[in-house]
Order: C-alpha cells, then sequence, then structure tokens
C-alpha cells in the first residue's frame, strides 16, 4: 500500500479533486435559484399586492405590477438579472405608471463590499431617478460609471436596460434594442502593451537575455493594473468562468484580453507571462523583499514541497465557489485590499502580514499561496502533458 501511494498519490489526489469539483459544480448548478418575488416587499412595501404581468424567464427579466390595497394599479416592478464583478445581481426598479424611474435596487448580488460598495457611495443609482424610459441610459454618456467598479456599473445597467424593455412593451411602445457596442478604450489599450512588453522582454533576442528588464514590466504593471486600474489578474478571473457567469464580451473586452490573452500565450509559447513579471502585488513583495534584506528562497527540497500548499488553496476556493455559486467567494487576494484601498480588519492584516513575510521570504504569497499562481501552473502542466501526448501518438 506504502508502494501505491509513493508511486500514485498525486494521481489519485488529482483525480479525487477533478471528481470533486465537477460534483460541486453540478450541485450548484441544480441548487441555484433567483427567485425574486420575496423582494417585491421591500422594494415597494407601500403595495398591498403584485401582479407578474410579462417575464423572459430565460432571461430573468419579469414584470410585475403593483396594486394598493384598494385594488388600484400604483406602480410597475422590473426585476432583471445583470452580471457584476463577483456573479449575477438581481436589479429591480420601481416605475411610475408612465415608465418613470422611481427607484433602483440591486437586492442580490455577488461582488465583494469593497468594489460593490463604490456604487452607493459614489451616487450611482441616483442618476437614474425620474429618467424615462425613452431617454438615453447609456452607460458612460447618460450615467456615469462609479469609480473603480467598472463590471458592478455594467451589471446595473444592462439589468435596467432589460427592464426597460419590459415596461417599452407594457406600455405599447416598443424600446428599439440597441447593437452592444464594444468597449475599447485605454484601459485595453494599456493591458495590450503591458502583455506585448514582457513577451518581447521573454520572447524577442537579445531583450530576453537580460533579466532585469523585469523591472520596467514590473513598474509598469503595478502602476497601470495596481493603482491605476486596480484590476490585477485575480483568482475570480477564472472563477466565473465554469460558473456559468461570465459578462458579456462587448461591455468587459478588458477582462477577455486578460485572461484569454494569459492562457492563449501560456498554451502557445509554455510560459507564464503573468506572474513574477507583471504582476503588481510582486512588485510590492520584492520591494518589501528589497527594504528587509532577506536572503531566504524557495529553492530546498521541503520549502519545493510546501509550495504545493497553493494548489490545495486553489481547490478548496474553486469548491467552494461551485458547491454555492458565488465567484465573489474567491476575492480574497490581498491586493483587492490594496488597490481598491478597501476591506476588513481581517483582509488588511493579510495585506501586512504578506508583505512582513515577504520582507523575509522572496516572493512569499507568489510561492506559497497564490491561487493564481497555481491555476497558471496547471495550464502549464496540462499545456505539457497534452503536448508529450501528441507526440508520442505522431511518433508511432
Amino acid at each position: 500500500m506504502g508502494d501505491f501511494w509513493r508511486t500514485n498519490g498525486s494521481k489519485v489526489l488529482v483525480i479525487l479533486a477533478i471528481l470533486s469539483l465537477l460534483g460541486a459544480g453540478a450541485y450548484g448548478q441544480l441548487s441555484y435559484s433567483s427567485d425574486v418575488e420575496p423582494f417585491l416587499d421591500d422594494v415597494l412595501p407601500e403595495a398591498a399586492s403584485f401582479e407578474l404581468l410579462a417575464d423572459m424567464a430565460a432571461d430573468e427579466n419579469y414584470l410585475y405590477g403593483a396594486v394598493d390595497a384598494t385594488g388600484i394599479p400604483i406602480n410597475y416592478v422590473t426585476a432583471s438579472e445583470g452580471q457584476g464583478y463577483g456573479g449575477p445581481m438581481i436589479v429591480m426598479v420601481v416605475w411610475t405608471l408612465d415608465g418613470t424611474i422611481q427607484d433602483v435596487q440591486v437586492v442580490q448580488n455577488n461582488d465583494t463590499v469593497a468594489w460593490f460598495g463604490k456604487l452607493a457611495s459614489g451616487g450611482f443609482y441616483s442618476q437614474y431617478i425620474d429618467r424615462q424610459y425613452s431617454d438615453a441610459l447609456k452607460l458612460g454618456e447618460d450615467i456615469d460609471v462609479a469609480s473603480g467598479a467598472t463590471r458592478s456599473s455594467n451589471g446595473v445597467s444592462s439589468a435596467v436596460a432589460s427592464g426597460r424593455l419590459l415596461i417599452a412593451e407594457q406600455l405599447g411602445d416598443p424600446y428599439p434594442v440597441p447593437e452592444e457596442e464594444i468597449d475599447f478604450g485605454t484601459a485595453e489599450i494599456a493591458l495590450l502593451v503591458g502583455l506585448g512588453m514582457v513577451f518581447t522582454f521573454r520572447m524577442v533576442p537579445p531583450f530576453n537575455k537580460f533579466h532585469r528588464l523585469r523591472i520596467f514590466s514590473l513598474a509598469f504593471g503595478f502602476i497601470v493594473f495596481g493603482v491605476w486600474l486596480a484590476s490585477p489578474l485575480s483568482l475570480i478571473n477564472f472563477a466565473i468562468w465554469p460558473t456559468g457567469f461570465a459578462p458579456s464580451w462587448q461591455s468587459n473586452l478588458f477582462l477577455y484580453i486578460l485572461v484569454g490573452g494569459l492562457v492563449t500565450m501560456a498554451v502557445v509559447f509554455a510560459k507564464n507571462f503573468w506572474c513574477f513579471w507583471i504582476c503588481p502585488f510582486v512588485a510590492m513583495q520584492e520591494t518589501a523583499h528589497f527594504i528587509g534584506g532577506g536572503r531566504v528562497r524557495p529553492i530546498t527540497k521541503r520549502q519545493i514541497m510546501l509550495r504545493n500548499t497553493r494548489y490545495f488553496i486553489l481547490w478548496g476556493v474553486l469548491l467552494m465557489v461551485l458547491l454555492l455559486r458565488s465567484p465573489a467567494i474567491s476575492t480574497f487576494e490581498p491586493w483587492g485590499t490594496v488597490f481598491s484601498v478597501e476591506g476588513t480588519p481581517e483582509q488588511w492584516l493579510l495585506v501586512v502580514v504578506t508583505l512582513g513575510v515577504a520582507m523575509f521570504i522572496y516572493d512569499f504569497w507568489c510561492h506559497y499561496l497564490c491561487p493564481v499562481g497555481a491555476t497558471m501552473d496547471i495550464i502549464l502542466r496540462v499545456r505539457i502533458w497534452l503536448g508529450d501526448g501528441l507526440r508520442r501518438v505522431f511518433a508511432r
């Protein structure tokens, strides 16, 4: 038995991990419910009852009529689903009988408090009040995006637009569905520049002979993806796909380029172009390490074995994400707290401990705890495994 585990133990653990994740995903899909009726009384407490007037159930889009105690109609309420940073959100809009917005509430969401709270604190919802269903409500033009919460703003905007379609139909004035425009701007350009920089430094002679050029890409990553955009590669960027909560690519092109670009580059070139090269939190750790003067690096056999901790963390977090169908669970990484400058005391403690230990242990978080690094390593290992398999097949 001991010989079996020494020879096949890692394979068994991998198989069990995959099976458990598949089971968690199936359970999460079957148990997920987006019932909106329990929220109606909270959104419009003066209503005596509600009647479902129309629905697009396939799109989680519903229209209710609200009446008072005497049975007189007083309002319409739409309930629609939008995709936020951490997954789906249910947005309810209270309309007057002539189609004017009276209130906008997000009654259920999966986004983190740090990101989602910026919508309320920045007065995002108030921009919709007293707007007619026929008014232009384009995000970025008619409605200002909440600073630091672009994806959450997109989620609310798309849900309000979906509710507007039902209201327009109800009022006999169908609203033309506008074609969703592709959101390509300075953020996407900066991302492409950053990926191109790392590719050049790693793959193009003679730049790939000068390892110190990494300092420039790390500085770029810290300034652009950390300080400016506050959008480093995070586990949630991977977790949204298996839960089925990926947002539209037109309004979230940055996400698709970030994840799709890095995965494609890893598969094609068998290299990780994010970790240790452009990740803004690596820049912070290595600065702390330089200040602390530490000399500990994960090179001994025991230290290398401890690096497997990242895989257990990745498995545990993904298991909870799939079971609860809530990608927001995966947003525990310290850089979310650092670059949003918001977090709980526990999250700030994690930042302090991580950077404190990094002063003595080189890239401590990356080597021992980072689920993003573990994810990228798995992608590279699968790529090598598939490549070896194909070579054996063609060699026969």
